[in-house]
């Protein structure tokens, strides 16, 4: 059985790919924007900026509340989200109900999507390392 030799990868490559794991996190589709595929981007932007604006109004501002589990969620989506859990908190803003736990679902679901596309543009970025490398 042949063993498969690690791809090492240069200091070059390894900023690369914070870049676009940064960039994809701070804002949706980023990161496949500079890995040169911006269909996939605009997509990835679109569809999680609808689910996490779905949520907010439905829930109001108020579903970003740093004290639930929800809030680690929902941060997947933007460092933005302190923000509004900064601003949700400093306006006394308070939420109850179907609407606040229907809004956090949709929040909290739109993070957990954003990471997925976060880790699979970093996958993409690596296998464009290699293919450089080549």
């Amino acid at each position: 059985m042949e063993e498969i030799a690690p791809v090492k990868i240069g200091p070059k490559g390894i900023a690369f790919l914070l870049i676009v794991g940064l960039g994809a996190w701070w804002i949706p589709g980023t990161g496949h924007w500079l890995i040169g595929q911006p269909k996939k981007a605009a997509i990835i932007f679109l569809s999680i900026l609808s689910a996490f604006t779905l949520g907010i109004w439905l829930g109001s501002i108020a579903v970003i509340d740093a004290g639930t589990p929800w809030y680690w969620a929902q941060m997947l989506n933007s460092p933005l989200v302190a923000y509004f859990a900064h601003l949700s908190s400093s306006l006394n803003l308070e939420s109850y109900g179907k609407p606040r736990e229907i809004g956090e679902i949709y929040t909290a679901i739109a993070g957990m999507l954003n990471l997925l596309c976060v880790v699979n543009a970093v996958y993409l970025a690596h296998n464009l390392n290699i293919k450089k490398a080549d």
